[in-house]
């Protein structure tokens, strides 16, 4: 239930205002149905979102998230979770410390009511931890707009802060400076109990002194300074009697030339106390004054809490939707849902991912299969996760997942039978789907468990086929389980319905969880039965009821499942080929754009070396003319001089010509062999040679998944393939020696990057398994850009940190392929 306020505005209506936009709509136009949520467990993942939260209104906020019923209000909820998502991935928090619900105080403060020192205290610090996550949005609000739209109500109240904090000290005090009266009293009331402690202590010495005293110590009896007096002597000593001990041995006694002290004492301490409730009740006004932009702030820190909150659960999830700022691209008004890998959130343990899809070229998807085989499950998964992202919580399922909006999601799940209401298991489910297909329109998601279960199989089927007609008429989208064989016909024959099954492992008598969508399921009962142990006799009693055209039935099945998987299976290895011939093409542009700078830059030295070469014979030329026009001209000098510069042009002119440098290749030394492994020129992966060498000088080679023909004089270096006795083949010829080390600290990112990639193609053609990478600790950034480069290289496998005793974190260990 919503807390109420007296007064006051429930949390209700202000987590409306903040978590939907616009902001000013207030509610929802319509609920999404309450059994259906109740049944698809949507309560429990706000549960698992409270959790996550901060502060208490931010709980009582996300336990109150509904999911929306409208695109527009379900892609605004997505939208605010996408940009958290992006802060998040900003490295960006927003402050929650600190903060309460003060909410009951702001209510109170706006009727006249004063607050006490520590629950100002609470005011003050939630106010400005408020304004402080304000702030934080301010900064990137181009990047957050509609963060920057809750933000906007939060009101500025440091003004009230500040005086909170001059006033009030950290231990809850009202402080001496919160007023000059204040001060003036203590400083009074101060004095007034240094006199009456004297006064008292001098009362005390006399009356020890005079043995009249129980005990040397004064103490206080109604906030009175009393001595404790022999009962025998009470007579002896002049004042007021304030207390008797239990014995009636004890009488204590305040002495009459301390009482007028006492009573200076007290008069100011009630002073104090006034001024005290005086300050309080100042400070309280200015939290009063501003009640209702003190309750929006508050809220809108609460809304933003929730935002984090499902930030966090999205990443417990694995979640990948919504991805960081983006919602367009997966969630839309129409068309089909698909989800890739679709985990239930409330599973735990090891949860095998579920895809399906609705929608788009069908509009129903009928499951088939075994009991325990996970089709209820399935059909939960979408149900949640459908309510899930219109309630704007991240979805765990993986990328390529696209939802759409409903405005009604209806379950039937369950066996909800009821003795005390005389409901059987088929009336249950006839009562939730007859309140389903009244209500039943276009934009409406539909998940129907046991469809025709609990009564005659003939009938059930009868009417499942009859109320799947009647949905799809009325332009639902149906996700159905069911056992009845007639209906996987039916779907096999609908246009718009498909049928799915889910796996079952008959070797190990458990279900793989996986949906096939397209394949109907096979019961495998008698299989499962067999397994169990049930006598061979009983099973071929069954077997003899059934008729030859089921077990062509379940042949055909069988047939066409292996079928699909051979078919899925060579469309993996064709994306797989796709893929590394993708990979290749990748490397071999990163390499020609390598030699394209490497040639740039020669060219470019060239020239600035030219250049140079010229400007200095213009400046000898010039010399001799000097000394030409000055008659100090030796025609010997000039002519040694026009000879070097003829010289120095010659050489120019040959360091000009484009000059392949052939780099010396060992020759092969024997030909190339089916089932070599071959290092191919330019291309960074070995392969294995599928021919010998063909008339055109050429050998199909296998890279991968990749076969292509590759010119003989491109193989740089053969390996002769293992022996059946185990022996290391060996390596012809193994190529100049490389280092399994390269040192890289003190250089710059770019520079090291370069060399880096010199020697790691360097060090893939000589064969090493490894190499070491030093580039030290420092500040990272080194380290974060080698990490990066090796991280999808095409010549490395995986890489890691060396050991501590190696290096540790300045050390990075890649592991080469091939």
């Amino acid at each position: 239930m919503a807390q109420s306020i007296p007064g006051g505005p429930t949390s209700s209506e202000y987590g409306r205002l903040r978590l939907l936009a616009p902001l000013s709509a207030g509610h929802y136009p319509r609920e999404m149905d309450a059994h259906s949520v109740r049944v698809l467990e949507f309560e429990k993942v706000l549960a698992l979102l409270a959790a996550e939260t901060a502060f208490s209104v931010g709980r009582e906020l996300a336990l109150e998230v509904r999911p929306a019923t409208t695109y527009s209000d379900s892609f605004e909820l997505l939208s605010q979770t996408a940009e958290m998502r992006l802060l998040d991935q900003m490295g960006i928090d927003i402050p929650f410390g600190g903060a309460r619900d003060i909410r009951p105080q702001v209510h109170a403060a706006g009727i006249g009511q004063v607050l006490e020192a520590a629950d100002l205290v609470d005011a003050a610090q939630t106010l400005r931890t408020a304004w402080r996550a304000r702030g934080v949005i301010e900064k990137i609000r181009p990047r957050v707009p509609r963060l920057a739209t809750i933000t906007d109500h939060v009101a500025d109240f440091r003004r009230f802060s500040d005086e909170i904090d001059s006033a009030i000290t950290s231990r809850g005090e009202v402080a001496d400076g919160a007023s000059e009266t204040l001060a003036t009293t203590r400083r009074e009331l101060r004095s007034a109990q240094e006199r009456l402690d004297h006064r008292a202590q001098a009362a005390l010495a006399d009356a020890i002194r005079r043995g009249i005293a129980q005990e040397g110590l004064l103490t206080e009896r109604n906030g009175r300074k009393v001595i404790p007096v022999k009962a025998d002597y009470r007579g002896q000593l002049a004042g007021i009697v304030h207390d008797v001990s239990s014995s009636g041995a004890t009488v204590f006694v305040e002495p009459m030339g301390v009482v007028e002290a006492g009573n200076q004492v007290r008069e100011l301490q009630l002073a104090e106390e006034r001024e005290v409730r005086r300050v309080l009740q100042r400070l309280t006004g200015l939290l009063g004054e501003a009640e209702p932009q003190a309750y929006e702030t508050v809220m809108a820190l609460g809304g933003l809490d929730v935002l984090s909150a499902k930030v966090r659960l999205g990443k417990r999830l694995k979640s990948q939707l919504p991805p960081p700022g983006e919602v367009e691209g997966w969630f839309k008004p129409s068309g089909a849902t698909i989800v890739v890998r679709g985990r239930h959130p409330l599973l735990r343990g090891e949860v095998v991912p579920t895809d399906i899809q609705v929608g788009g070229d069908f509009d129903g998807v009928l499951i088939t299969g075994p009991n325990t085989g996970g089709k209820t499950v399935a059909l939960k998964t979408l149900g949640l996760l459908t309510l899930m992202a219109q309630a704007g919580i991240p979805v765990p399922c993986d990328e390529g997942s696209r939802f759409v909006c409903y405005e009604r999601v209806y379950a039937d799940i369950g066996d909800e039978q009821s003795i005390e209401q005389s409901l059987s298991t088929f009336s249950s489910h006839m009562r939730n789907v007859i309140s389903i297909l009244s209500q039943a329109a276009p934009g409406t998601l539909v998940l129907l468990d046991e469809l025709g279960a609990g009564t005659d199989p003939t009938e059930g089927a009868a009417l499942a086929r009859a109320i799947l007609e009647t949905l799809l008429e009325r332009g639902c989208k149906i996700v159905a389980t069911t056992h009845h064989g007639e209906l996987k016909a039916f779907a096999h024959n609908h246009p718009r319905l498909r049928n799915a099954s889910v796996e079952f492992d008959l070797e190990t008598l458990s279900p793989t969880y996986h949906l096939t969508i397209g394949l109907p399921g096979q019961s495998n009962a008698i299989a499962i039965a067999q397994r169990l142990g049930l006598e061979s006799a009983v099973l071929v009693k069954a077997e003899a009821q059934l008729t030859p055209e089921h077990f062509e039935l379940e042949q055909l099945l069988a047939e066409i499942r292996n079928e699909r998987l051979v078919a899925e299976e060579a469309r993996r290895r064709e994306e797989l080929a796709t893929k590394e011939a993708e990979d290749l093409r990748v490397a071999l542009a990163e390499r020609r754009d390598r030699i394209e700078q490497e040639r740039s830059a020669i060219l470019e030295a060239a020239h600035r070396e030219a250049e140079d070469a010229v400007a200095a014979a213009r400046r000898e030329l010039d010399e001799l003319r000097r000394r030409a026009a000055h008659r100090d001209f030796d025609a010997r000098a000039a002519e040694e001089t026009l000879r070097r510069l003829d010289r120095n042009i010659e050489a120019l002119a040959a360091r000009a010509k484009p000059k392949r440098q052939e780099t010396p290749r060992p020759a092969l030394h024997r030909e190339v062999q089916t089932g070599d492994t071959v290092h191919v020129r330019d291309i960074p992966q070995v392969g294995e040679a599928l021919s010998g060498v063909g008339e055109d000088g050429r050998v199909d080679v296998q890279f991968g998944s990749l076969r292509m023909k590759v010119s003989v004089d491109r193989i740089d270096r053969i390996e002769i393939p293992s022996h059946a006795d185990g022996s290391v083949p060996a390596l012809v010829p193994l190529g100049p020696p490389v280092s399994m080390e390269l040192d890289l600290r003190g250089r710059r990112a770019e520079d090291a990057l370069e060399q880096f990639e010199s020697y790691l193609d360097s060090a893939f053609r000589a064969g090493l398994p490894f190499v070491r990478i030093i580039h030290g600790k420092g500040t990272g950034a080194l380290r974060a850009a080698i990490r990066e480069a090796l991280t999808g290289h095409p010549l490395v496998r995986r890489f890691e940190s060396a050991a501590p005793n190696e290096g540790g974190e300045g050390v990075t260990i890649a592991l080469l392929a091939g």
